[in-house]
């Protein structure tokens, strides 16, 4: 796990966060598969989904169906994030790969789990963009709304319980990063980052948010 600080686009130009940034950072790494791939019930479920899913396009899942659950791997990053005794505002979950657990609303979910309750919802569908159009999409909200601080939650996984048939980019490991935003306490840095930056991260997974991330924690440690 390593932190970084750094302001999301437009944030320096705001009227009512003038001082907002990245507070808090994590970068986790997910090698095993989730637990929840291990319950038979579960994957019973799935590979009959998938079934019924790919048969139009004459594909099938695989013998073996396995993965990673975004709200495990969600969830863990929010325990190594949040500070304790503080609350979350707003929860932005990004990911282009599907979830092992196709039929759970996961932001909604996380939004019980997280502290504060906040207000959640998820930026699928966008391919290589989902990270970057989030996290324009919590400044957005943020800004309008006044909030004191937010989550954005990339996660990735690096593997399809399918052939799909055709060429198809996948991450290089299943990984996850969490940004808390807010005002920061005394004794934090935030660091300005150019918007045209999360431009440059618009490829598949989360590794360019992992490098953003380990960034910073090589600054600090040369600092010492």
């Amino acid at each position: 796990m390593s932190t970084r600080v750094l302001l999301p686009p437009g944030a320096a130009a705001s009227s009512s966060h003038p001082s907002w940034g990245v507070r808090r950072a994590a970068r986790l790494a997910f090698p095993e598969p989730s637990a929840l791939a291990a319950d038979p019930v579960h994957a019973a479920r799935l590979r009959r989904y998938l079934t019924d899913l790919l048969a139009p396009y004459g594909l099938r899942p695989d013998p073996v169906v396995t993965g990673q659950s975004y709200g495990e791997m969600a969830e863990e990053l929010i325990r190594a994030v949040v500070p304790a005794g503080e609350q979350v505002d707003l929860l932005v979950l990004a990911h282009s790969v599907p979830d092992l657990a196709p039929g759970r609303a996961t932001a909604c979910r996380l939004g019980h789990v997280c502290p504060g309750r906040p207000l959640s919802f998820a930026v699928t569908d966008q391919g290589g963009a989902a990270a970057s159009a989030a996290l324009r999409l919590l400044a957005a909200y943020a800004d309008s709304a006044g909030l004191r601080r937010a989550l954005l939650l990339v996660v990735e996984q690096d593997r399809l319980p399918y052939d799909p048939g055709v060429p198809v980019a996948l991450p290089a490991a299943s990984r996850g990063v969490a940004l808390l935003f807010g005002d920061p306490l005394p004794g934090e840095r935030p660091l300005r980052v150019d918007p045209a930056a999360t431009a440059a991260a618009v490829r598949p997974g989360a590794g360019p948010w992992w490098e953003l991330a380990g960034q910073e924690l090589a600054g600090r440690v040369a600092a010492r």
